[in-house]
């Protein structure tokens, strides 16, 4: 009985439920995550491989996976301070990209897919995964960027073939600060639109009290 009043209590409060709902599904969304770091990050890691490969080829030698974590190495190498091809100094440089700091997105679009009745099943929820594999793919090919700028600095900056710095800081920035929390709400809020229940959290959704003069 009790249950059966709170139910209808909430079923006048579709806000309110909704963050209940969320956050009632967020640590299960991101202990699947974190269980299948590996496999969530792979798709996005392999297309990041590819375009870096095909872009910078003379500074990507090869790329190691282990989980969740990538690791470029580079073929360049370090001797007193400067940097020379791998093959004349005896060393290389490699840097290592934590892909979970960016593909946290994933589980907070999962809660939020989850916690709204939608039309169209899961095919909108795959698409909105492609999406999020792709900025991915993205926020891996601009951190792996960023760490050649500031390991490197001018030996890789001069190169014809690279952005500016500008460039690079703007786009690490944007994949590291921007995507990982907006990307899930926009692709969310893009999959629900045409929802009844989606036009029901609008509509009860708090608005300004607007002052009179």
């Amino acid at each position: 009985m009790l249950l059966a009043r709170l139910g209808l209590w909430l079923e006048r409060r579709p806000l309110l439920r909704f963050v209940l709902s969320v956050a009632a599904l967020l640590p299960a969304m991101f202990g699947i995550w974190y269980a299948a770091g590996a496999a969530l990050s792979a798709p996005a890691a392999l297309l990041a491989e590819s375009v870096l490969q095909l872009w910078i080829p003379e500074f990507v030698a090869q790329f190691q996976r282990n989980g969740a974590v990538l690791t470029v190495v580079s073929s360049y190498g370090e001797a007193a301070g400067a940097f020379f091809p791998a093959e004349e100094v005896g060393n290389r440089i490699g840097f290592s990209v934590n892909t979970r700091i960016l593909s946290y997105s994933m589980p907070f679009f999962a809660a939020l897919y989850f916690s709204t009745p939608l039309r169209g099943g899961l095919d909108r929820f795959a698409w909105g995964f492609i999406t999020l594999w792709l900025l991915l793919a993205v926020g891996i090919v601009a951190t792996v960027l960023k760490d050649f700028m500031l390991t490197m600095g001018a030996a890789f900056l001069d190169n014809a073939s690279v952005p500016t710095a500008d460039i690079i800081a703007l786009a690490y920035q944007f994949s590291t600060l921007m995507v990982p929390p907006l990307a899930p709400v926009l692709l969310w809020a893009y999959a629900a639109s045409d929802s009844p229940a989606f036009s029901a959290l609008l509509s009860s959704a708090p608005r300004p009290a607007h002052s009179s003069d």
